[in-house]
């Protein structure tokens, strides 16, 4: 599709026709917002609203929105210089959400003396549960 006519379709469509401005002013602003915040910052932070002359601005963590709070003023200045009417930051903490990683389940290590110890143990207990699971888990340091 051609952009021309993805932007006719946005256009005619009423419910995505109304979104379009605001979206594309939150495009904006994040290019700005790009240029004026240091990568660091800019790596853990988003413009995601901007409403009634205030941006508001989502931070990974609490360190993150204290500094970007220390700027806010001379943001708010900047993003006015640079033709946007903005009287206010308001900066809320929210973690992003990253999958879930696939944790390798910890191996506990066994010296040999542990392994003796647990063996002596074991051959001391009367049949059950706890003998069986002592058996193999120095069975399993032997192998």
């Amino acid at each position: 599709m051609h952009s021309k006519n993805l932007r006719a379709y946005l256009d005619s469509t009423a419910g995505i026709a109304a979104l379009l401005p605001q979206a594309e002013r939150l495009i904006e602003l994040r290019c700005i917002y790009s240029e004026l915040v240091p990568q660091q910052l800019l790596r853990s932070s988003s413009i995601v609203n901007y409403k009634r002359q205030t941006i508001v601005i989502f931070a990974e963590n609490n360190a993150i929105a204290a500094k970007l709070k220390l700027l806010s003023p001379g943001l708010v200045n900047d993003f006015s210089k640079r033709g946007v009417e903005v009287t206010g930051i308001r900066l809320e903490v929210q973690p992003r959400r990253e999958p879930q990683q696939a944790l390798t389940p910890k191996q506990a290590k066994l010296s040999a003396a542990g392994a003796e110890s647990l063996q002596a143990l074991a051959k001391r207990l009367p049949e059950s549960r706890l003998k069986q699971a002592l058996t193999e888990m120095v069975g399993r340091k032997k192998n």
